[in-house]
């Protein structure tokens, strides 16, 4: 996959970054920090045929998973996830 795109974000002093990710037929956004997944969250969208994804990784619907990422980082949505599902 080519990286079209790196977005810093810095909660709780640490730093991590949404990267969008994509091929001619795949688009994903997913948040890393020290280099590996920060979470088991992955925002993706496939297309049944090869198109310039290069094109549509500008559109807002790619935006509002980096959105969605960003949130998911700083209001520790993985963490509560996983707290749930021990708790049950």
């Amino acid at each position: 996959m080519k990286l079209h795109e790196k977005i810093p974000v810095n909660c709780e002093g640490k730093d991590f970054e949404i990267r969008v990710l994509y091929d001619d037929t795949t688009i994903n956004v997913v948040a890393f920090h020290n280099n590996h997944p920060a979470n088991g969250f992955r925002h993706q969208i496939k297309f049944p045929k090869k198109l310039e994804c290069e094109e549509i990784v500008k559109r807002d619907a790619v935006k509002d998973m980096i959105e969605l990422s960003k949130k998911e980082i700083t209001e520790n949505k993985w963490e509560k996830f996983m707290e749930s599902l021990h708790e049950n």
